[in-house]
């Protein structure tokens, strides 16, 4: 008997099928608010948007992890892998750095496939910095280069930050 494919909920859909169902449904507003009110506007209503949906899933993943450490999130990591969507190297791990790279995305094909090309940034990678400091505040974030952008690779970079006492 084959392999049960039952999904209870939108947590059951890859990240990566969500992004792409998301894309074709906003693309065509996005495109219609542009003619509207201008690409600059479009752009800056949906950069908020996306942030507060991406704070809101960090939060959220924080609750379901049962903490905000980079260690538990490093295990949530495959979620965005799911069906081999992402590869990656881990290049450092410890209790206050997580550094790693992305040497492969789907996602970037995916967008670029529904020529999508120029929205995929907003949709996915602009999501990245919202979601960390939504998941711990505490977490710097910094990247240099997306192949969603034409990069050979995505390089992120979490830091806790700490105080010194």
């Amino acid at each position: 008997m084959g392999k049960n494919t039952h999904m209870d909920s939108i947590g059951d859909v890859p990240i990566i099928l969500r992004r792409e169902i998301e894309a074709l449904i906003v693309a065509p507003f996005l495109q219609a608010f542009a003619a509207e009110l201008g690409n600059a506007k479009t752009t800056e209503i949906a950069t908020k948007v996306i942030a507060e949906l991406a704070s809101k899933a960090g939060k959220d993943m924080a609750k379901v992890c049962g903490g905000n450490t980079l260690a538990l999130f490093h295990k949530t990591l495959p979620l965005f892998s799911q069906g081999g969507a992402l590869e990656m190297e881990t290049k450092e791990r410890s209790d206050t750095c997580l550094k790693f790279n992305i040497t492969w995305c789907a996602y970037a094909e995916m967008y670029r496939e529904n020529g999508l090309s120029d929205i995929g940034s907003l949709l996915s990678c602009q999501r990245d910095v919202h979601l960390f400091k939504g998941y711990n505040p505490d977490f710097a974030f910094t990247r240099t280069q997306t192949i969603m952008e034409g990069g050979s690779y995505c390089d992120f970079c979490l830091k806790l930050n700490q105080e010194e006492p």
